[in-house]
């Protein structure tokens, strides 16, 4: 074993610093972090929101419901920072045209059958 050259301690070989003063050893240090201690939440994979994925596809089943989970999703999003904005509100517009498209068939239907 070798020891600490500023307090002459005992230093274990993988030690990088001295743990009794902070002095630096000999050991030279690499610039790698071990992946167990990297606990930055930037560095983690951020969801989708699964009701974003949900909107999407209600709107390219012609669904105008895809408007109203669309709206919830956005708001999801943003308080949790999940992925996946773009998708619910690609689903938002989606639904409010499917909804425009039904009212006017409605309307069409009741003003001919009348």
């Amino acid at each position: 074993m070798t020891t600490c050259a500023n307090c002459g301690r005992e230093l274990q070989p993988a030690w990088k610093y001295c743990i009794h003063c902070g002095a630096r050893t000999t050991v030279p240090l690499t610039g790698v972090v071990p992946s167990a201690l990297t606990t930055d939440p930037e560095n983690q994979p951020r969801r989708v929101n699964v009701l974003a994925v949900l909107a999407l596809i209600l709107g390219c089943l012609l669904s105008p419901l895809a408007a109203l989970f669309g709206h919830v999703a956005v708001a999801q999003i943003k308080s949790s920072g999940e992925r996946g904005l773009v998708a619910a509100w690609i689903a938002v517009v989606l639904g409010y045209i499917w909804l425009v498209a039904l009212a006017v068939l409605v309307i069409t239907y009741v003003t001919t059958n009348g």
